[in-house]
């Protein structure tokens, strides 16, 4: 597993996920999506618009501005992606880690793709706790830094609070896209001379639950990289401030 050592917004675009499952899963594009503000607006009710009015008009500095608060932040945000993908890795260990072993209810049939959802969403609770953290940290950096910091932060606040449940929804269907690919795989593999019995086989590089786990591993990857993406977008308004007001 490549890791970065930089922070580097192209290394982590919005849209790698949905492009990621849209391959895995061969959805055709289907074109231009509606207008973001739009669709963003959606969201929000009328209670909610005013709280997001509210932050807007939030300029009030609540610390100490700290003159290394943008290196601190890039630290944490390395540092917690590390510790995440770390974790990632050794659920994945097939000796040592959390991810099941094949379960067939009956002979010929597919296994079970169940334990795999079961997996999947306990590295997806792993992911929500460990950058919800990070992202009150990186809030509590910016509240303290300047006027317009900790009005961003109060911003990001409301959207945190306001999106999560459609953030969390969107996340949820992640693992029935994955359970399509492990479909697809599956038939791949019947159609093939290889026996359907032979887990081990299944297993080896070329084999369809070897490519399934490969796949599976790339998808957390990008869905971490997507849940740490606000965080990526505080700390580059962080940066500017520093770089703008040495």
């Amino acid at each position: 597993m490549h890791r970065t050592q930089t922070i580097d917004p192209a290394a982590l675009p919005g849209g790698r996920l949905a492009q990621l499952l849209g391959e895995l899963a061969r959805t055709p594009s289907r074109g231009a999506p509606p207008c973001f503000a739009e669709r963003l607006g959606r969201l929000f009710d009328l209670s909610d618009t005013i709280t997001l009015d509210a932050a807007r008009q939030h300029r009030r500095q609540t610390g100490t501005a700290q003159d290394d608060a943008a290196e601190r932040l890039q630290e944490d945000l390395l540092r917690s992606r590390e510790t995440l993908l770390d974790g990632l890795l050794k659920a994945l260990d097939s000796d040592d880690g959390q991810l099941p072993a094949p379960k067939i209810a009956r002979a010929g049939s597919r296994p079970l793709f169940a334990p795999y959802q079961k997996f999947y969403q306990g590295q997806q609770r792993q992911f929500a706790a460990g950058v919800h953290g990070l992202r009150v940290r990186a809030r509590r950096l910016l509240a303290a830094q300047s006027p317009d910091l900790a009005r961003l932060a109060e911003l990001d606040t409301v959207f945190d609070h306001t999106l999560s449940d459609y953030s969390r929804r969107g996340f949820n269907r992640v693992p029935a896209l994955l359970e399509k690919r492990y479909d697809v795989l599956w038939r791949q593999h019947q159609k093939s001379d290889a026996p359907d019995d032979d887990i081990p086989a299944w297993l080896q590089p070329g084999g369809w639950l070897h490519q399934f786990y490969r796949d599976l591993q790339a998808v957390l990857v990008a869905e971490l990289d997507a849940r740490l993406e606000p965080v990526l977008g505080l700390f580059e308004a962080l940066h500017n401030e520093v770089t703008d007001n040495p």
